[in-house]
């Protein structure tokens, strides 16, 4: 009797939105008996949808769409996290850069041909792909590369990269630059370290910028600025006697890059010593640089031996001559050095016998 209900049951239709049952429990039978499956997916379904439109079903839901869009919010919170301290890169104007007052190249940096070459470099890469460093002279709100001040006045200070802004100004191309806003002694330190990762100052170009720093009180002593920048407070010392020698001594070389750190002690010595007798020397030798070496104006100023450094002959140049007629000419250079120039055109196999030849002279 049962098994016929059971059966009956089974083909009794019920409407469509209303809940089913999944399993049909009849007296008498030893357990649930379920229904096919196909009235079993639609009668989940169904008591799916009603759950939610129940009150704690619409809430449940909400919750598991807002517990999603809170785990989605929080990776991309660490995503953004990881370029907190990101420095982007800007393409700027370079006329709206400035050097700063730090700077510390001397001006015979930005010609001959080391420089000739970066320009040929930027210009073949079309501006410099390793950026300089700038901070901002602006604060106000909505000034940027894209929206410069009104009157044109510039809008970023140098941190460091002075030889590839001139290079762009000069060349008339945008510079990649990093801004960072820093103060005047984070600015100093970096630019002083930065230079020395690249090419380096020479010992008077360093000793400029230190005395600088401490002649405006970016520093209280020497002490102090070595500590900052990580130097030798030996190094530091060196380096700003030879920043305070008298411009007559400095001028006295070809340019003031000559100037070496281990002659900073025996000029100052000479200076404190016999002032008035170290400028007269000065002023002897200066326009000499072009027929003395550097270690020869040293020892002109020192007084050692030089007595008469103008009466030394600058180019003596003689003729080469073949049949009565100059082929070329030898000259003695400054130094001492030796140039001979042909003004007859060698081919491969004449050149290398030339060469040869000159060798073989040398060797002996």
């Amino acid at each position: 009797m049962g098994k016929k209900l059971l059966q009956k049951a089974i083909m009794i239709g019920i409407p469509k939105g209303q809940p089913q049952p999944s399993v049909i429990v009849g007296r008498g039978l030893d357990s649930p008996t379920p229904l096919p499956s196909s009235l079993a997916d639609n009668n989940a379904q169904a008591n799916a949808n009603t759950r939610t439109k129940t009150a704690p079903g619409q809430m449940l839901g909400f919750m598991r769409e807002q517990s999603s869009a809170i785990k989605e919010v929080e990776s991309l919170k660490e995503r953004l996290a990881e370029f907190k301290d990101a420095q982007v890169a800007k393409l700027i104007d370079p006329k709206l850069i400035v050097p700063s007052v730090w700077a510390n190249r001397h001006e015979s940096n930005f010609g001959g041909p080391e420089f000739a070459e970066l320009k040929a470099e930027l210009l073949s890469a079309g501006g410099n792909i390793q950026p300089i460093k700038v901070r901002p002279l602006h604060q106000e709100a909505g000034v940027g590369p894209s929206n410069p001040p009104a009157d044109g006045s510039p809008m970023f200070e140098i941190i460091f990269g002075h030889r590839r802004h001139r290079a762009c100004l000069e060349l008339g191309l945008p510079v990649l630059a990093m801004i960072e806003p820093i103060d005047a002694q984070t600015l100093f330190v970096q630019m002083e370290r930065e230079n020395r990762s690249r090419k380096n100052l020479s010992a008077w170009e360093q000793g400029m910028m230190y005395a600088r720093a401490l002649d405006q009180g970016l520093y209280a002593s020497n002490r102090q600025l070595a500590a900052a920048i990580g130097r030798d407070l030996g190094d530091v010392g060196k380096a700003l006697a030879l920043a305070r020698l008298p411009a007559a001594v400095v001028n006295a070389f070809a340019s003031p890059l000559d100037l070496q750190y281990r002659w900073a002690k025996p000029l100052s010595e000479a200076q404190q010593k016999d002032p008035e007798g170290v400028i007269a020397r000065a002023e002897a030798l200066r326009g000499k640089a072009s027929i003395l070496s550097a270690k020869e104006i040293l020892a002109g100023l020192m007084g050692d031996g030089l007595s008469t450094p103008a009466t030394k002959p600058a180019w003596t140049e003689r003729a080469i001559l073949v049949n009565e007629q100059t082929v070329g000419s030898m000259s003695e250079g400054p130094r001492g050095t030796t140039n001979i120039r042909l003004d007859k055109a060698l081919n491969a196999a004449r050149q290398e016998e030339l060469l040869k030849l000159l060798q073989e002279f040398l060797a002996k």
